[in-house]
């Protein structure tokens, strides 16, 4: 059985890949390292510009600050919206190493 992991890890950090453009329509577009394209919406490339090394529950903090929406929802959109656009190479986790020890 395959158990998919979780993305609260607080040791894994939300980075960008590729940029943001437009089409000839004005349309924001997600161009990953490949040079493919795909049109989005602005609330998934505002989603993308906060990550900018952030946890995946430092990124629902900040949803849940401006959303209406409960906790649940938000982590679940959340979850798929990051999941899509690691899908499509705009997005991917880094493990972070932790210093554990407490400073005097």
């Amino acid at each position: 059985m395959h158990v998919k992991k979780s993305l609260s890890s607080r040791d894994e950090i939300l980075v960008r890949r590729g940029t943001v453009s437009n089409d000839m329509d004005g349309a924001p577009l997600f161009i990953n390292e490949k040079c493919e394209r795909y049109r989005v919406n602005d609330t998934a490339v505002s989603l993308w510009n906060m990550c900018n090394g952030i946890t995946f529950d430092e990124l629902k903090e900040e949803v849940l600050r401006i959303s209406n929406d409960n906790e649940e929802s938000v982590s679940l959109a959340l979850g798929e919206m990051v999941e899509q656009l690691k899908q499509v190479s705009v997005l991917d986790t880094k493990q972070v190493k932790r210093d554990s020890r407490i400073l005097r």
